[in-house]
């Protein structure tokens, strides 16, 4: 590695000093927080920290969860990152063969990353250390690989004219209705799970997260640093639609919602929605995101073809379709990107890893670390 930069192991689930650089940075993500690592601890998960440093700069960094694994070994996740202060090829070259040299020596067989920036020096630095782009089955599985982004710079008059005429109507005639919008405290947790678990039915999935546990230790380690926002869509005291937003860094990310399926005349969600990108302008965020669009869709709908039964039945189809007419661009992400630390399970894998994949003790095994 080059003489001017260094690497640093930092291991355990807290690091205050972590999270106030990482909250500066314009790549900044909530799950390469310490207080996100706490939460995955629940889960079996252990954090490791990468730091690199040029002189006595810190420039990049990775914060990896592993969990071990039932034959021997472990599996190390890297999610939305790495992040650093300036992409380069130098710095995160570094980080990555830092994070292959970490996972041979604490014997990480399965290393996937996955990141949240659009970043070609990335890519291609992955690529050179072994990386290649996982299959849907293989870990980390459901990971958003699109999103919708909004500029906050921008005023609020303008934040609603780029929206489409239809999603501007019905945020203006839920502004005239007799909802009303409060913020939400940690006993409306079990409220947002509910309403939660109503929209996933309706779609024919399963709740993620799959308890309200999961949102009791969201709760416990980001509200306390002021990380976390919970907001309620009311009709006379009766919640209607819920969001909780993650306000880490310079974006603010909606990240779950709930809906009791009423009241859709008065346009409760499209009140939400704006309550939230309103309130994130307000208090001096940058960017508001949207979290998860399907590109397929985005793409095609942008080039004004038509419609298909095909495009339709995509999972994120209805979802997509709603989030977009509240404006934003895009933002596609490569990965996620997986690496066998042993050479002939990587060997076998890319000869016969596709067939292996089908076999159900492997689903099985996929699930349990996942």
């Amino acid at each position: 590695m080059n003489d001017s930069y260094k690497t640093i192991i930092e291991n355990g689930s807290s690091n205050p000093h972590w999270d106030d650089f990482l909250s500066g940075l314009e790549c900044s993500h909530y799950e390469q927080s310490t207080c996100w690592a706490r939460v995955k601890q629940h889960q079996g998960w252990e954090a490791i920290r990468l730091k690199v440093l040029k002189g006595s700069d810190w420039i990049a960094g990775a914060q990896m969860l592993c969990k071990r694994l039932p034959f021997g070994g472990f599996v190390g996740y890297i999610p939305s990152g790495p992040f650093y202060t300036v992409p380069d090829d130098q710095s995160l070259d570094v980080l990555v063969r830092s994070i292959n040299k970490l996972s041979k020596e604490r014997r990480i067989q399965y290393v996937a990353i996955t990141p949240y920036v659009e970043n070609n020096y990335l890519d291609k630095i992955l690529e050179k250390n072994g990386y290649n782009p996982t299959e849907e089955m293989l870990p980390p599985i459901a990971t958003t690989r699109a999103t919708l982004i909004l500029d906050l710079s921008k005023e609020l008059d303008t934040l609603l004219m780029d929206m489409r005429r239809e999603t501007r109507r019905e945020i203006k005639l839920a502004l005239k209705s007799e909802l009303t919008i409060r913020e939400g405290n940690e006993k409306d947790l079990v409220t947002l799970f509910r309403l939660m678990s109503i929209v996933a039915e309706k779609r024919g999935d399963r709740p993620v997260p799959s308890s309200v546990d999961f949102f009791n230790w969201i709760w416990d380690y980001f509200h306390p640093k002021g990380f976390v926002k919970l907001l309620i869509a009311e009709l006379e005291g009766k919640p209607i639609s819920i969001g909780i937003i993650f306000t880490f860094g310079k974006t603010v990310r909606f990240w779950k919602y709930g809906w009791s399926g009423e009241e859709h005349k008065k346009y409760p969600n499209q009140l939400l929605y704006w309550e939230l990108i309103r309130w994130s302008k307000n208090n001096g965020f940058r960017y508001f995101d949207i979290v998860q669009v399907d590109s397929c869709v985005t793409d095609h709908l942008s080039l004004g073809l038509p419609v298909t039964d095909e495009l339709k039945s995509r999972r994120l189809y209805g979802p997509t379709l709603y989030k977009i007419g509240f404006g934003g661009k895009v933002a596609k992400f490569s990965g996620p990107w997986f690496r066998f630390q042993n050479p002939i399970i990587r060997y076998t894998y890319r000869s016969i890893g596709s067939s292996l994949m089908r076999i159900p003790h492997t689903k099985k095994l996929i699930s349990r670390i996942s």
